[in-house]
């Protein structure tokens, strides 16, 4: 049977013999928080799965999807942040998949706008000094 999220997170807390406390203090959130992650009903955003993992020594891959499927994770950073939250959409209860689609549409939005909406503002500015003449 495969392993959840929080039980991939709670075996790797195992075998480096850290408690909850402990790997809450080092990555700066509550042991509550660790508890909930662990029980399902949270999950750990990209960025501090990231410093997790580093914390653990496992890969993004395996606490993602439980398999070490590095190629897949050592793409670009906004890939990989959308790698990491569509596997959380694949495996959480419904409450966890709005939460991580709508980081999902953030990151998807972030990219789309970036290059696009510098240029709308300089559309907007010149359009503006047309009117103005």
């Amino acid at each position: 049977m495969k392993q959840s999220y929080g039980e991939r997170l709670a075996a790797a807390l195992r075998l480096k013999n850290l408690k909850q406390a402990e790997f809450a203090k080092e990555l700066n959130i509550t042991q509550a928080a660790v508890s909930k992650i662990i029980n399902g009903s949270q999950y750990l955003d990209f960025d501090m799965a990231v410093k997790a993992c580093k914390a653990l020594d496992i890969s993004l891959g395996w606490l993602a999807t439980g398999v070490e499927d590095e190629a897949r994770f050592f793409r670009n950073p906004d890939r990989q942040r959308i790698e990491y939250l569509l596997s959380i959409i694949n495996e959480a209860e419904y409450p966890l998949v709005i939460v991580a689609m709508e980081e999902l549409i953030e990151v998807r939005l972030k990219g789309s706008t970036e290059k696009p909406g510098k240029n709308k503002l300089k559309s907007a500015k010149k359009s503006k000094k047309k009117k103005l003449k």
